[in-house]
């Protein structure tokens, strides 16, 4: 604070602004240059919009893999219908060939180890599903 005597009004008290002015273009360098360095969220996709005119097929469901039982004996269904381990493969490859919307869906029992569902999950992505997710059991 600056005090100027005046010999007419007495004391005269002035603001320095100055460095108050300094300060804040400081600041406001530093937030210019750290903005550019802030992390950017996740990528999405974000859906494009659909022309109403065209007709387009209805989506079709995802594959279903079911897994039941104990880790001793498990049973296999593809879309409801049972099928064998060894023939799984051959399943998986008929059906996501047919499609346009390649999604695989597994459901396994609670009772099941990682390493069975991880197994099936690999078996789809290499019979060329492009996305596979998982359905967890539902809680009461």
């Amino acid at each position: 604070m600056a005090f100027s005597t005046n010999s007419t009004s007495g004391l005269s008290s002035d603001i320095n602004v100055t460095p108050l002015i300094d300060v804040l273009l400081v600041l406001l360098i530093i937030f210019m240059v750290v903005l550019p360095l802030a992390p950017r969220g996740l990528d999405t996709t974000i859906p494009s919009a659909s022309n109403p005119t065209a007709s387009t097929p209805p989506p079709q469901r995802p594959v279903l893999v079911q897994l039941d039982g104990d880790p001793a004996h498990v049973a296999y269904r593809i879309d409801g219908v049972p099928i064998g381990p060894e023939a799984i493969d051959a399943r998986l490859r008929d059906l996501m060939a047919a499609r346009a919307d390649r999604q695989m869906l597994v459901q396994a029992d609670a009772s099941l180890d990682f390493g069975t569902v991880s197994n099936i999950v690999d078996r789809g992505r290499a019979a060329g599903a492009d996305t596979v997710g998982l359905i967890t059991p539902t809680t009461r």
